[in-house]
């Protein structure tokens, strides 16, 4: 379908959606690099160089122990810096527009695929204003996830087509979907099932008059996995090397992994429907690890899992929508679910921004249905006004939830409020006290995260800060060193270790730790220790 040939209504629909993402989200552009956006600033230099666009293209996202590629996201970012400046502004932009491309592509996919306007329309009217989109939207690390919807609905265009399909497009698509984000490897079955449904049937006729098509699906599928095993090695190519904190699931049996995957998959079907208490952070304790299956989380999981599943068999013949809604919803959560296997985070609002498309699908058909079978016209009226409201009070909870994204004093401040119980979201919001010069809350809060696990490794070089700034030396030292000792130590905790020897006067000891920083070599260390010194005296 061309945008040369979308009807005034079509238009219409189009321009609501523009309207509506920068009135919801638009505050968003006042935003500052908030959270996992420091890692966009941190690698600036390679990002915002034209020259080392290849280097960028087969660069690990981020680091390679972290076991992520994403090409796409990162050239994304390399756009951003080239046309917009390096200012969060543009990123923020970007990402709006991209958001504003991907409902309307969505409208569009769904009124090829189905001939409904109206159904199309409301579909993407609810994915757009649910606030569990909110950390997507503001968050410029949340692009991922909207490029990988973005080309993955693109893909699912050229198979909707009523013309001949584009298999370099197909291949394109596809290899950036997955390039955006790994867990677009969706995209495969899911394309296979809009197939079925636009076919009516699955035979070995369809099957050999789309065979290249879906070869070049798979193509483009092996072609990221290619190289990604380049940029990752063997070692890092299919794992994830993460901490306790960001996953502690990685590191329990498989039974208890399972049992609390379904409990947080309930928790996301709730907070899908009942925006309430919102969070930025789940890392631990916030979700204590279960091995009890006959708990109301997990078995509410398990049956909307299982009943997911089903739906996609039992509907794909009598009420196709229901079957893609559903296929759509678990295939695209089964990669970041954590019960297959265990992924580099526990839990994480973004990771519903995919599969909320299948809910909002399923749910507005259903409503749609019973619209229609409805006779009276005060009774329609009365249905559609409560939708409308319903709506409504969604498109406001994101706007207010918006405000939270704008500096990380508001976010960090925020989930110290909405995850008590994790490391992370108490070392943060210590280090926001630790700022403003407030030591005594500082050290409250990053002593209650170092008393929930002791492994959170700028978490205790802050609080060794804290102690510092108290003169309380020996504390301070010791709480640098653990911070040292963790699997990822804080690089911080080095140079606040050596300077705190530096102001004792223990030059062997400062030393000694400043191999750490420039090993074999001497004279950066003398002349660092020099410098440092001189520096002091003045």
């Amino acid at each position: 379908m061309s945008f040369l040939k979308l009807s005034k209504r079509d238009w219409i629909f189009i321009g609501i959606f523009f309207f509506l993402i920068f009135v919801i989200y638009g505050q968003s552009l006042a935003g500052k690099f908030v959270f996992d956006d420091r890692n966009i600033v941190a690698n600036e230099a390679m990002l915002s160089n034209l020259q080392s666009i290849g280097q960028t293209f087969m660069h690990p996202f981020w680091s390679t122990d972290a076991g992520l590629y994403r090409p796409t996201t990162l050239l994304s970012y390399t756009i951003n810096y080239t046309f917009l400046g390096h200012g969060p502004f543009g990123f923020h932009l970007i990402n709006l527009l991209l958001y504003f491309f991907t409902c309307s592509l969505i409208y569009l996919f769904i009124k090829r695929l189905f001939k409904k306007d109206y159904l199309a329309f409301f579909t993407t009217l609810l994915f757009l204003v649910l606030p569990i989109h909110t950390e997507v939207i503001a968050n410029i690390a949340g692009r991922s996830e909207i490029l990988a919807l973005l080309f993955s609905i693109l893909a699912l265009l050229e198979f909707t087509s009523e013309k001949k399909i584009n298999l370099w497009r197909t291949l394109l698509w596809v290899f950036l979907a997955i390039g955006a984000k790994e867990t677009a490897i969706a995209i495969v079955p899911i394309i296979l099932i809009a197939l079925y449904i636009k076919e009516g049937k699955l035979n070995i006729e369809m099957i050999k008059k789309y065979f290249s098509s879906i070869f070049a699906v798979i193509i483009g599928a092996l072609f990221y996995f290619f190289l990604r095993f380049f940029s990752l090695g063997p070692l890092h190519f299919l794992g994830v090397k993460t901490t306790l904190i960001e996953n502690p699931l990685i590191f329990t049996d498989t039974w208890s992994r399972i049992c609390t995957s379904f409990q947080i998959f309930w928790m996301y079907i709730e907070k899908t429907f009942w925006p309430t208490n919102l969070c930025s952070d789940y890392s631990y304790n916030q979700i204590p690890v279960t091995n009890n299956f006959f708990n109301f989380g997990t078995i509410m999981g398990f049956i909307i899992f299982i009943g997911a599943i089903s739906l996609i068999f039992i509907y794909i013949k009598k009420r196709p929508i229901i079957s893609l809604s559903a296929s759509i919803f678990i295939l695209s959560f089964i990669p970041v679910s954590n019960i297959l296997f265990p992924i580099g985070t526990i839990a994480g609002e973004r990771l519903m921004f995919f599969p909320s498309l299948g809910i909002s699908l399923g749910i507005i058909y259903i409503i749609y249905e019973l619209y229609l079978k409805l006779k009276n016209k005060n009774a329609k009226i009365i249905f559609l006004s409560i939708f409308i409201l319903i709506i409504s009070i969604y498109g406001i909870t994101s706007l207010i939830r918006q405000r939270v994204w704008t500096n990380e004093e508001k976010l960090f401040l925020s989930a110290e409020k909405c995850a008590p119980n994790s490391v992370l979201s108490r070392s943060n919001a210590g280090a926001m006290y630790l700022l403003r010069g407030n030591l005594e809350k500082a050290q409250e809060e990053l002593e209650f995260a170092k008393s929930i696990k002791p492994i959170y490794s700028k978490g205790l070089n802050n609080l060794g800060l804290v102690y510092f700034k108290k003169g309380e030396y020996q504390k301070a030292e010791e709480l640098y060193v653990e911070a040292l000792r963790q699997e990822f130590p804080y690089d911080g905790a080095y140079e606040n270790l050596i300077m705190l020897y530096l102001d004792q006067g223990q030059i062997q000891k400062a030393k000694h730790w400043m191999m750490y920083l420039y090993p074999n070599d001497e004279i950066m260390i003398d002349l660092s220790i020099k410098k440092y010194l001189e520096e002091n005296k003045k």
